[in-house]
């Protein structure tokens, strides 16, 4: 979807104030912009945002997580806050469905979707199919410092295989 520049100003500016002050001022300047844009994924992106790191509404979050996936599927940053929020809640199946999915759209970084896959499958106890996601994680990823976390949940899944 294309950008639009004037609502992901107030956005970023929205995203500021939740950090410094706190969430209340931050959706009231975002969630009027629903009413001019609700298809909008970037919008609904940075509500579960603010409603996840900020507010702690869960439910709203992956509400609007989930609006954003739907409105953008190219949204990285959607599929792994929701899987959090998931994963957080033990819903390891819904995990697994939702970063399938995400892995299937061709922009979305494969790395850290097939590091929260390796996850849900190490909290489920199914520490083959987890290190195979971890590994696969690893072939995707460039960074020395999510190769180490990488290595090191192999590591830690070998160890509880035992």
């Amino acid at each position: 979807m294309d950008r639009i520049k004037w609502i992901d100003e107030v956005i970023e500016r929205a995203k500021e104030v939740a950090w410094m002050e706190g969430p209340d001022q931050a959706l009231a300047w975002i969630r009027p912009l629903l009413f001019d844009e609700p298809g909008y994924g970037r919008l609904h992106l940075a509500l579960a945002e603010i409603y996840h790191r900020y507010a702690d509404d869960r439910n709203q979050a992956e509400r609007h997580y989930r609006m954003a996936i739907h409105f953008d599927a190219e949204l990285n940053n959607a599929y792994l806050g929701l899987a959090e929020i998931l994963c957080d809640d033990e819903r390891h199946d819904e995990v697994l469905r939702i970063c399938a999915g995400g892995l299937r759209v061709d922009r979305v970084g494969k790395a850290p979707l097939l590091e929260a896959m390796g996850k849900a499958w190490e909290l489920k106890r199914k520490y083959g199919k987890a290190i195979r996601h971890y590994r696969k994680a690893l072939r995707h990823s460039a960074q020395l410092y999510e190769g180490k976390v990488l290595e090191e949940s192999i590591r830690r899944c070998l160890r509880k295989r035992k």
